[in-house]
């Protein structure tokens, strides 16, 4: 089967523009859906980019940038019910994405002749939507399966770091730069970044926390590719450039700087 992107393309923009009339005389909310719009489309694009560079076929190429279009599918209705981004046990916006695309059948209004695409793709396509926001993988994953939630979990951790550079802190952490620059740092999320590993949400206690939980989202990238992407584009080094007031917070936030710099292979 060849996928016919510019129609799905075409259909998921109709999907996303749908929400701009709920918007309207909503200027936050607009916003916040124009803003995601334009982080699926560099989700998709980073998916193809992690695929080619891992020497997937067309078919799997495009078959991972699909996966990109749709990893969001829930977060424009999320943004018009509750006017946040912020998921709660009313609004997993990746498990409601999976349930309206492939429970409720969405997913044929997206991609032309679904009918044809092999079970084994169908089911591929479901879970990377249903876990890419996750801490951690589940147990049980084919290997087929497993490729494509870690291409587009990588994805998106890469355009995560473009989001909150580009983004005001206020919209971000509803907090200022200073406030964030004078917060202390929590000791599991120091600990996360001496072991390179990312930090689980329930650690995060201070602004620094929140700032950091999001620096500390390059440790759970697994292609070189996408660890490359993150470097060229430049927004995880700017993120890295903050200083802390605290000169004890400082010293010890350089010593995690550089844990980020050894993981991602910087001098």
């Amino acid at each position: 089967m060849i996928f016919d992107k510019a129609k799905i393309s075409e259909n998921c923009e109709e999907f996303f523009s749908l929400y701009n009339e709920f918007s309207e005389n909503r200027d936050k909310i607009y916003d916040m859906c124009q803003r995601k719009k334009f982080h699926t489309r560099r989700v998709a694009e980073n998916c193809i980019f992690i695929a080619s560079h891992m020497g997937l076929d067309d078919y799997d190429c495009s078959l991972a940038w699909i996966i990109g279009e749709l990893h969001d599918f829930a977060r424009f209705g999320q943004a018009v019910v509750t006017e946040t981004f912020v998921d709660s046990e009313r609004f997993h916006h990746a498990r409601l994405g999976a349930r309206l695309l492939f429970t409720h059948g969405m997913i044929e209004d997206i991609i032309p002749n679904y009918d044809e695409v092999s079970e084994e793709d169908k089911i591929i396509m479901e879970k990377a939507v249903y876990y890419h926001s996750d801490y951690a993988l589940p147990e049980g994953l084919t290997d087929r399966e497993e490729l494509f939630c870690k291409i587009v979990r990588d994805a998106d951790k890469v355009d995560i770091f473009r989001t909150v550079t580009e983004d005001s802190f206020e919209a971000i952490y509803r907090c200022s730069k200073e406030d964030i620059m004078k917060s202390d740092i929590s000791e599991p999320v120091e600990e996360a970044f001496l072991r390179h590993v990312t930090v689980n949400n329930k650690y995060r206690i201070t602004y620094a926390d929140r700032w950091l939980s999001h620096i500390a989202l390059c440790f759970g990238l697994e292609y070189e590719s996408s660890k490359q992407r993150a470097i060229d584009e430049g927004y995880l080094l700017t993120m890295l450039e903050i200083e802390f007031l605290n000169p004890e917070v400082q010293n010890r936030y350089l010593r995690m700087k550089s844990n980020v710099k050894e993981f991602l292979g910087l001098k």
